[in-house]
């Protein structure tokens, strides 16, 4: 059976391929019990742990799982730019919670006409620990930077799913191994030092996380968030063995990736939707990307914007005056007290807060 549906996925284009039986994860509670504790998991994490280490919560008549992995960016290079934006290079293209949960039902309805059964596709979109149900389908093994890294494709990989009812035996958990040796280059290079030196993540301090949760984003973690206006792939980017992923040929035109700031600010929902929705990063909505330009205006020191950002602090939304009082600040200090200044009186407890934390005090 496994054999019959190796072929049907690479008949699909699908090359990586593996399967599992390992149904419990009660081996990971102290793991994501101490990342609760110590305040590294993030919203967007199943916060009940005994819902994360059961697949059978899930589907509870699953005895096996069949896990693929799909390449993206080929042939990419980080574009340098001055006065743009970026997302993340997963952004490109259609949406890869799309493109995978489609491959995944093209994948079981093949399957199906040898042999009933049922299926459920899991394309980011469940609580179970998704990396490492994949590790344990041997689709590959934990890196430094804690995403999974595939022996050819590196750790540019898009991941997926199935649970079903099939008995398909497998090996057990997979042994963790050091596929880093002594390099640390995403360590360091991490913008934010999520990376923890001791193995593990602090979620709260990434700059992917950061572009997406609607949680306050610290002072301190502004600057290095860059241009970013969703995603991050720093620590992908520099690792060694994402090299022949970035040296590879495409016909892949990157251009989409790169954000017209002016524009995302004056951009409608309507029009928000209609340029961005098949792209993966879109399901964030435009107020964050908003906020987001907002930080990248401030931090790229775009003083021909100042104008624009200060007509935001007429926005509605507190969340965007709070962050375009911060780029104003960052674009022309002494002039921005004056405007908070003025601004102030007519502002609820929360926004006050934060005009009077941007002047140290003073207003």
């Amino acid at each position: 059976m496994e054999q019959k549906i190796i072929e049907i996925a690479n008949s699909l284009g699908i090359d990586e391929i593996g399967f599992t039986s390992v149904l419990n994860y009660s081996y990971l509670s102290d793991l994501l019990r101490d990342r609760l504790n110590k305040g590294y998991s993030c919203e967007f994490e199943e916060q009940n742990i005994n819902k994360r280490i059961d697949v059978r919560n899930i589907m509870p008549n699953c005895k096996s799982i069949i896990a693929i992995a799909v390449p993206y960016a080929e042939g990419y290079k980080k574009p340098v730019v001055k006065d743009k934006g970026l997302l993340s290079v997963v952004s490109y293209g259609e949406d890869y919670h799309k493109k995978l949960s489609s491959i995944l039902k093209s994948i079981a309805e093949e399957i199906k006409k040898d042999i009933s059964f049922e299926y459920k596709v899991c394309v980011d979109t469940s609580p179970l620990i998704d990396r490492e149900i994949c590790k344990n389908a041997g689709i590959g093994n934990y890196g430094k930077n804690m995403l999974l890294i595939n022996d050819k494709l590196g750790s540019f990989i898009n991941i997926g799913y199935l649970l079903t009812d099939l008995e398909i035996l497998s090996d057990g958990v997979a042994e963790n191994i050091d596929i880093c040796g002594e390099c640390d280059i995403c360590i360091e290079s991490c913008p934010n030092k999520a990376l923890q030196k001791s193995g593990g993540i602090n979620s709260k301090k990434c700059v992917s996380y950061l572009t997406q949760t609607k949680d306050y984003i610290p002072l301190e973690y502004r600057k290095n968030m860059r241009n970013q206006i969703y995603g991050c792939d720093m620590c992908q980017l520099v690792c060694p063995k994402n090299r022949t992923n970035s040296e590879k040929s495409a016909d892949n035109d990157y251009r989409s990736l790169v954000i017209d700031l002016e524009e995302l600010m004056k951009m409608s929902n309507k029009k928000f939707l209609s340029k961005y929705k098949n792209m993966s990063g879109s399901w964030r909505g435009k107020n964050i990307w908003k906020r987001n330009a907002l930080i990248a205006i401030g931090n790229l020191k775009l003083k021909s914007m100042f104008g624009l950002v200060r007509d935001e602090l007429n926005n509605e939304s507190d969340m965007i005056k709070i962050y375009a009082a911060w780029a104003l600040t960052e674009l022309d200090r002494s002039k921005s007290m004056d405007i908070l200044h003025n601004f102030i009186k007519y502002e609820n407890d929360k926004v006050r807060e934060e005009f009077i934390k941007l002047a140290g005090g003073g207003l």
